[in-house]
């Protein structure tokens, strides 16, 4: 059984939820930012904020991702975000699989790769994230997914920087397996966006 540090679950189950909140003030205005954002110009999001986050902006959009930065109080997250272009099996295409790349400068944590797959999976048993000829291991909690040992984060953000294309294997909850494919096109302008946000 994969075992996750108390520490380590409750930092993850805290970020999940702020995520989560951010996903849905993020796509609630997904339309109205797509068609208003212009260059490298800043788009506020037309929405109120969502569980306890504030605004979402939009930054810039690149290929399929996009970079926004939301701030509460003196706490304020910067985040790459794409949705799955694909997903399988059928029967979960009407919820969006999403990828974060997050940095939070008030906790010290910098390009942190997760998931919201918006479907529970199984959480005693590895999935898989393969790009290329590259495969790490993921473990989940919930609807949540973040790399088995966090010290691949550098080696996995370099992957996507130069890869093509992401899948996600997984296994649902009920023991079915899923995955879901990223395009990548775009994800080094938008990740140094963001980041260049929460310098």
């Amino acid at each position: 059984m994969i075992r996750i540090s108390a520490l380590s679950s409750a930092r993850r189950s805290l970020q999940a939820a702020a995520l989560l909140g951010l996903a849905a003030l993020t796509f609630a205005a997904a339309p109205v930012q797509a068609q208003r954002a212009t260059g490298n110009k800043p788009q506020p999001a037309k929405t109120a904020a969502v569980g306890g986050q504030g605004q979402a902006l939009l930054l810039e959009t690149a290929g399929k991702w996009q970079a926004f930065s939301s701030q509460q109080g003196r706490s304020k997250i910067c985040y790459a975000l794409s949705k799955a272009e694909s997903r399988s099996p059928a029967n979960l295409k009407d919820v969006e699989g999403l990828l974060f790349i997050s940095s939070r400068p008030g906790e010290g944590v910098r390009n942190e790769i997760s998931l919201v797959m918006n479907f529970d999976l199984k959480e005693d048993v590895e999935h898989q994230a393969i790009i290329g000829a590259e495969r790490f291991a993921l473990v989940a909690k919930g609807q949540n997914v973040w790399l088995k040992n966090p010290a691949e984060e550098g080696r996995m953000l370099d992957a996507l920087r130069k890869g093509s294309g992401l899948e996600i294997k997984g296994t649902s909850k009920r023991g079915n397996p899923t995955s879901d494919k990223y395009s990548l096109a775009g994800i080094s302008q938008i990740v140094k966006r963001a980041e260049e946000a929460c310098k």
